[in-house]
């Protein structure tokens, strides 16, 4: 029988693994959303690495994300209480170490996500799981760009049901963070074209496609 020690240093050990995933493939980087002719753009902020791990500490959000990253996170660094149990964590870390499947692969995007406490203007799913996500504002609530920030990892199949329209993407582009303009496709409707609206977003590459 796992004790509570052995839970824990799973846990730890999931979001280890995870931090290094969301490093190598999604911090630093931006993508785009296209689907018909809508579009959002995502980034993944180190920041925000906390919110989809399901565990609570007393660390800066910056310094768990640090500390994990580095695989020096230790179990005194982080804890479980009523808003962040334990089965929930359990539940979330899996889909965190897979989360570069929501940028890489054909996804669902959910408009208006109602949950308990807020809702989400736009999610991405694979209808295993799914990222709510929250525009990028200030402390006032001032819009501080027009990116996206991924703010909770949900592992449920009834975010549709919560949502009051669903498509699937197009295409999905990627590019570093400090470059201007998207230059790497990730995923492609071949029976569609790019639309005109996105184009100045885009490398010259694609302006054939």
């Amino acid at each position: 029988m796992a004790t509570k020690t052995d839970k824990k240093n799973a846990i730890r050990q999931d979001i280890i693994i995870s931090a290094g995933v969301y490093s190598q493939n999604l911090a630093g980087k931006a993508f785009l959303y296209v689907y018909g002719n809508e579009f959002f753009e995502v980034s993944f902020p180190v920041d925000n690495f906390l919110h989809l791990t399901g565990v609570e500490t007393k660390l800066s959000a910056k310094d768990f994300y640090k500390n994990a990253k580095k695989g020096k996170l230790s179990n005194n660094q982080f804890y479980f209480d009523a808003r962040h149990p334990y089965a929930n964590a359990k539940k979330k870390l899996p889909c965190l170490k897979r989360l570069p499947e929501l940028t890489n692969d054909m996804v669902c995007i959910l408009k208006d996500m109602q949950t308990v406490t807020i809702i989400y203007k736009l999610s991405v799913t694979n209808l295993e799981f799914t990222l709510g996500l929250t525009e990028n504002v200030d402390n006032q609530g001032k819009k501080i760009n027009d990116f996206f920030l991924p703010m909770s990892l949900r592992v449920e199949d009834t975010s549709i049901d919560k949502s009051n329209d669903g498509e699937i993407v197009d295409f999905i582009f990627a590019k570093d963070a400090s470059k201007a303009k998207y230059d790497t496709l990730l995923v492609e409707d071949k029976r569609k074209t790019i639309p005109e609206c996105v184009k100045y977003l885009l490398s010259d590459k694609f302006s054939e496609k």
